[in-house]
């Protein structure tokens, strides 16, 4: 397993046995798939700018952490690991996306018509 693999599956790994720290937050809740969705987009985002996925699945995941951390400081809320899964997840799949379709140089997936 390559060192990017490894960051990435251990960083998920450890949101996902973090869960137990949590309050009620359910993994299926309205906002989850807007986590998933706005970290994919900046995963491929940044791949596209950095070319290395490593570098890329922490500029797509800082948002969600960052989001996290003020959710901590807010009243009444809690910093959610679920949510933050979710957006590791939807980071490594964007991510991976943008190694797919951008390749290490450029644009590699074209169609013909």
């Amino acid at each position: 397993m390559k060192a990017s693999q490894a960051l990435q599956a251990s960083t998920f790994a450890m949101l996902l046995l973090s869960t137990h720290l949590t309050h009620a937050d359910e993994w299926t809740g309205n906002d989850k798939s807007l986590h998933f969705g706005v970290s994919a987009a900046l995963g491929v985002a940044a791949y596209s700018q950095t070319h290395d996925r490593t570098k890329a699945f922490t500029w797509a995941i800082a948002p969600g952490v960052l989001k996290e951390v003020i959710d901590s400081q807010e009243e009444g809320n809690r910093f959610s690991t679920k949510d933050l899964a979710w957006d590791a997840l939807g980071a490594l799949v964007g991510v991976q996306a943008g190694h797919w379709i951008i390749g290490d140089n450029q644009i590699a997936w074209v169609t013909d018509f």
